[in-house]
This record gives C-alpha cells, structure tokens and sequence, in this order.
C-alpha cells in the first residue's frame, strides 16, 4: 500500500474541530446518556462516567488522532505502516463502520419520516396520541413482523427518505475534508441551537421538576456495583464514535505542525457536555409524561427508540400547546445529530480506506460506497428489519468497536510504542502528556474495553441466546459471532491484496 502523493487537509483547524465533534455527537447522546444517568445512581454516575472519559476516552481519541497523523493514512495504511502483518488490524473497524451506517442511515429515516407526521401530529393528539404513539411506530411506520425471518415487503415511505439520505451524503462527502468540515460547523451547531429550544420547552412543562430531579438525585450505593463501571465505560467508547477506523482517517488529514492533544480533549468534552446538556431537555420532558399520565418514571421508556420514537411523541401528544413545532423540531434535532455521524462513518470509516488502498477516485468511491450501503440498507426498512437492526447493531456497534479499539491500543502501545506517539503528539501540543499515558494506551484503555466485552457482552450473550432471536438454526448470538468472524476473515483478505494504491482525487 503506497503512500498517496498528496494527502487532503481540512481547510482550518476549527472545521476539523467541528467536523470531529459531529462525528462524535450522535444519536446516542439523546437517547441513551440520559437513561444511564437516570438508571445508574444519578448524579453519583457521573463519577465513573467522568473517570471513564479521563482514563479511557481522552487517551483513546488521543492514540487515533496522533497515529492518523504520523502516518497520514487511513486505518488499514497506518497499521501497515506499523507492520505488514497488522493491515487486517485496520479492516476490520472498517467493516464496522459500514454496517453502522447502513442502519444508522435508516433511523436517520425514521427521523425524517416522524418530521412530516408531526406536521399533522399524525399519531394523534392528547390522549388519543398518548395511547396510538405505541402503534404509530411499530405498526405504521415500522409495519413490524413477528421475527427476523419474516421480513415481509419494503416500507416505501421509509426506502424514500434512504434514497433522500443517501444522495445528501453523497453530495457531501464527494468533495472531501475541505466541504466536510463546512459542512459540520452547520450540522454541530444547529442540533445545539435545536436542543436550547427543546431544553426550554421542557423546562416550561408541569412535572419538568420532578423528571430532574429523578435525573440528577445521586445514589451512592450503587457506585460499588460492576454494573454501573459497565454502563459508564461502554457509554464512553460508544459515545466519542471510536474504535470506527474514522478518527484515524481525520486525523490524517490533520496538517503535521496541528495540536492533537487540545484537540481530542475539546472533541471529548464538547461531545459529553452535549449528552449531559441533552439529559436536562429529555427528563424535563419524561417528568411531564408522569404528571400527565399519572405514571411513574418506570413506565416511561427513557432509553434507545422508546425514547425517541414512542415516549416523545407521548410528551408532544399531551403538551398544552405548540404539539406540532416542538414535534417537527424534535425529530429534525435527530436528524442532523445523524448526519454528522453518517457522513464520518462513511468518508473518514469506509471511504478514505477504499482511497488509500486502490487508488480509487474519490467521487467513485463515494459513489460505491453510498450506492452499496444504500442497498444493504433496505433490509432494515423490511417487515422485520427492526430485529437485523438490533443484531447489527450488538455485533458491530458493541463487540466490534470495543474488541479492535482494545487491539488497537495494544499494538500501538506494544508494537508501535507508546511512548513514540508520546513523543509525537508532544511535539505540537500546548497539553503535554507524560509516561502515565503509555501505561494508559498499553494496560488501561485495554483492560477497561474487555471488561465491558466481557461483563457486559460475553457473559449474557453466552449464557443466554441474544434476544431471544432464531433464524433457522442460528440463535441471534449465533448471528453476532457469525457477523464478527465474517468481518475478520474479509479484513484479512484484504490484507492479502497487493495494490498501487495512491488515494486519487
């Protein structure tokens, strides 16, 4: 894999700031923050969270801008670079970055799809709406089936607004670093701008208090249990889009004289400042559904699509006023907390790579890479894509960030040495960090990544069939290692294929 001739660069250091935290602002900072919080001891979760992001996120992010940058080559080309026999080492988040995004599109979709319901409130209005918001989702726009195997037909509405995603981000992203990180400073600022009005919203809403208080409301008890180390570190990594080959990529495009060490502390904390802000919009908004329903907080659904896509659509059904405003700027909030995701994932995880190791044109391969991703997508907008999506989502966006991110940081703190991109990010950083961050890349990060694969993931999925899922005679845990082992193999033959590969323009 050669090295390409000229490598692209963001315009400015702002847009790669910007165009790094919408990589890492997602989805997840809505939906599943909060819940954390909530479930975890509250307040007294943060502690873990805030020890999590300190000694497992900074220097994560830290080792994927830095090796970007000394190498100026994607994931795969700067694991080669390290040694011949680590390529496959950089394929395979790759390959877990496009199946992330082929289903991250589609909730993309769903987003856009409840945008236009909410202009007619479509799931209904007060009562009614409180009680069809379950239906609306599952059946109407979801048309669920019964299991995986019966996926039934496409659900066209939602096919549309793929087709609709997927030629946007092509538009982005054919262009590169330099319209990418244009791009981000609008798709940053206006989700922010967005959950302000949300924040104030729910904050103007009977109950909003008391949905607060069960937010924040410290429970020190539960600082002892494994659990709660589990849930802070898995949101960790899950949330700062590591571990996703992408970050590697943009810091290649970083120029050499470029700060890394400010920059991942400003990515890290901007994105958990964004995630603990939106805590305060949702549980504003879950204290109003008890109120109005009369319910406790168990029986509202605060994390992942309950959240999203049934418990909020409940809160705007029984609002007093503005249902269909706060609605439309609700699920555009999703939207472009999305896009960003979308559009790294894509360029920084998948495109960039294909560059780099096959010459290819850039628009060619964005044009590959968008068409490929946009049809493998539409088995998520089947009858039963809901439950691919889950099984995905536990391989990929679980086990196969967490299990390259540990081996990653091994190889580099072991292989590479530590202390060598140390030294190198060191170099022209106004943060210096010491030799407490060799034993951070080469032990911590490491050790803090299989505990969560294996506390949280192994011992459940082992123990028990995921979910409950059969297809045929594979179980939905069958399904996950199957997807992990086929990704492993493919990145391996790709290693084995010799190219010329100059990323070409």
């Amino acid at each position: 894999m050669a090295k390409a001739a000229v490598r692209e660069r963001w315009s400015n250091r702002p847009l790669f700031i910007f165009a790094a935290i919408g990589s890492a602002i997602g989805l997840g900072n809505v939906w599943r923050f909060p819940y954390l919080t909530y479930e975890y001891g509250g307040g007294a979760f943060l502690i873990p969270w805030i020890i999590g992001l300190i000694v497992l996120g900074v220097p994560w992010m830290v080792m994927e801008f830095g090796m970007g940058r000394y190498f100026q080559k994607s994931a795969p080309g700067l694991f080669e670079g390290i040694g011949k026999k680590w390529e496959w080492l950089g394929w395979w988040p790759v390959f877990v970055a496009f199946i992330i995004v082929t289903y991250y599109s589609v909730v993309m979709a769903w987003a856009l799809r409840y945008m236009f319901s909410s202009f007619t409130m479509a799931w209904g209005v007060g009562q009614a709406g409180a009680e069809g918001a379950g239906g609306f989702f599952f059946g109407e726009v979801l048309n669920l089936s019964g299991g995986p195997t019966e996926l039934g037909g496409l659900q066209w509405a939602l096919v549309g607004f793929l087709v609709f995603i997927w030629v946007l981000l092509f538009l982005i992203m054919f262009k590169g670093a330099s319209v990418i990180g244009k791009v981000a400073v609008w798709t940053v600022t206006i989700p922010w701008a967005l959950l302000v009005v949300l924040l104030i919203r729910g904050l103007t809403l009977p109950g909003a208090v008391q949905g607060l208080n069960y937010y924040l409301t410290p429970d020190p008890t539960k600082l002892g249990s494994p659990d709660v180390w589990f849930a802070a570190l898995s949101q960790i990594a899950f949330t700062l889009s590591l571990g996703m080959a992408g970050m590697f990529a943009y810091g290649s495009f970083v120029a050499k004289k470029a700060d890394i060490t400010n920059s991942a502390f400003i990515t890290s904390f901007s994105n958990c400042a964004t995630s603990f802000f939106a805590g305060f919009a949702v549980f504003s908004t879950v204290g109003f559904i008890m109120q109005a329903l009369s319910i406790p907080v168990g029986e509202v659904s605060a994390s992942g699509l309950g959240l999203a896509f049934v418990s909020y659509p409940v809160a705007i059904s029984m609002m007093p006023a503005a249902n269909a405003l706060i609605g439309v700027l609700f699920f555009l909030c999703l939207f472009f907390l999305g896009i960003d995701s979308a559009f790294f994932l894509s360029y920084g995880g998948v495109i960039s790579p294909i560059m780099d190791k096959f010459g290819m044109s850039r628009v060619k391969a964005t044009a590959w890479v968008c068409v490929v991703a946009f049809l493998v997508g539409l088995l998520y907008t089947t009858q039963g894509g809901l439950f691919w999506l889950d099984m995905m989502d536990r391989a990929v966006s679980f086990y196969g960030l967490l299990i390259t991110g540990a081996l990653a940081c091994l190889v580099v703190g072991w292989v590479f040495g530590a202390a060598k991109l140390r030294e190198h990010v060191n170099e022209t950083s106004d943060i210096k960090v010491g030799a407490w961050f060799d034993w951070l890349i080469k032990l911590i990060v490491p050790v803090g990544l299989l505990f969560v694969v294996i506390y949280g993931g192994f011992m459940k999925d082992l123990a028990a069939p995921y979910e409950g899922y059969q297809v045929g005679a594979l179980s939905g845990s069958h399904i996950i290692w199957l997807v992990l082992g086929v990704t492993l193999v493919l990145s391996f033959v790709l290693q084995a294929i010799k190219t010329k590969g100059v990323s070409g323009e």
